[in-house]
């Protein structure tokens, strides 16, 4: 199978906001243009912005966050623009017209990037089609991240992200995410508002020939 769009998850684990290469989000109203999408920063205080390059082989539009006064606290949303996409070889040839096929290549993609015994073990893991943003799938996953370098202890890490296909394309996908890491008992309950924002801000743009 090809690389699977939830394959995010595991890089998601690597990126903190003290990563080089992020700079503070100035102002939060700014819409991002980008590759098929546009969108908004998060809502709140202490955004930073990333670039793609921390995503190889793929386009994105990442923003990070440090949870509280914790080093092991981590937040981060994303938007990725996945080109080329078809996943028919795989026995997935109804993808682009039966939702309950995409939704299961969609969670297929997603445990095959994690397999038993790699640094994200799944806790739990669903996915299901979702009209909400055109045609998608939700997705939410929550793990065990057993190899974070700047914390000995075993972390958890939960995401929430819908998977859709581009309006103009159905070889374009676009993936928004938010996804939230820590020692147990330092999860945000507050994150909620701020992740449903986030997600209702995302816009789908006309596709150019590059974005293919």
């Amino acid at each position: 199978m090809r690389r699977g769009v939830s394959g995010l998850i595991v890089l998601l684990a690597l990126i903190g906001c003290a990563t080089p290469g992020f700079t503070p989000v100035q102002d939060q109203t700014v819409r991002i243009e980008a590759y098929g999408f546009s969108i908004l920063p998060p809502p709140g205080p202490g955004w930073y912005r990333g670039t793609d390059g921390h995503l190889r082989g793929s386009d994105a539009v990442m923003f990070g966050k440090q949870g509280g006064s914790t080093t092991t606290h981590t937040i981060v949303a994303s938007v990725i623009r996945y080109k080329g996409f078809n996943p028919v070889p795989f026995e997935f040839a109804e993808y682009a017209t039966n939702p309950e096929v995409f939704a299961a290549y969609d969670k297929a993609s997603a445990q095959q990037a994690n397999p038993p015994g790699s640094r994200m073990r799944f806790l739990e893991h669903s996915v299901v089609p979702d009209a909400q943003f055109g045609y998608c799938t939700r997705g939410h996953a929550k793990f065990e991240d057993h190899g974070w370098p700047v914390a000995p202890q075993v972390l958890i890490q939960e995401d929430w992200y819908y998977s859709c296909l581009h309006p103009n394309s159905s070889q374009v996908i676009i993936q928004i995410m938010f996804s939230e890491r820590g020692l147990p008992g330092e999860s945000d309950p507050s994150l909620t508002n701020v992740r449903e924002q986030f997600f209702k801000s995302l816009q789908f743009r006309p596709l150019l020939i590059s974005d293919y």
